[in-house]
């Protein structure tokens, strides 16, 4: 998994990756109502001594659209 950043005034500078390792099952919780939470430890976007926890959560119904998006690229 990869997380970058850039600064969205600026859509032409190019991306700083902050984040990159593979997803693994710890960084993943899911709560009763089905939604995902990924979480993780990467660099700060301001200073290279830091680190900041970052969090997705995606709801069950985001995470339909992104499975079947998925599937329908795989038939193209």
């Amino acid at each position: 998994m990869r997380l970058s950043t850039q600064p969205a005034r600026k859509p032409r500078s190019s991306p700083k990756c902050i984040y990159s390792a593979p997803l693994r099952i710890d960084d993943v919780q899911i709560d009763e109502n089905g939604d995902v939470t990924v979480s993780i430890v990467a660099d700060d976007i301001y200073s290279k001594n830091a680190l900041q926890r970052y969090q997705i959560t995606l709801t069950e119904a985001e995470i339909g659209i992104l499975s079947r998006d998925v599937k329908r690229r795989l038939r193209a």
